[in-house]
């Protein structure tokens, strides 16, 4: 007889397959042939939550108000007078 493991029906939480009657679990009235015959493989949620240390200290939750704003930069104004101003007269006079 070949050992069974967790239940794959749908969402079952059956971990273990035991034989009742007609090839039918005891725990979740599945036919073996829903029962895994690998068992899972440790989950992250499993291995994430389990310590035995003791919290340091309660978490504290406080609800704090956030405003959103639209940045609108600012632009210099232009130099009144052109003299300041160089423009380039021509792309081949550029340096290369």
């Amino acid at each position: 007889m070949v050992r069974r493991f967790h239940c794959e029906f749908k969402n079952c939480s059956c971990n273990k397959f035991k034989l009742h009657c007609n090839n039918l679990c005891f725990n979740c009235n599945h036919a073996n042939v829903w029962h895994s015959k690998k068992s899972k493989p440790p989950s992250d949620y499993y291995l994430a939550f389990q310590s035995p240390r003791e919290m340091a200290r309660k978490p504290i939750y406080e609800r704090k108000n956030l405003f959103v704003r639209i940045f609108e930069p600012t632009v210099p104004d232009l130099p009144e007078s052109d003299n300041e101003i160089i423009y380039c007269e021509a792309i081949e006079i550029l340096p290369v």
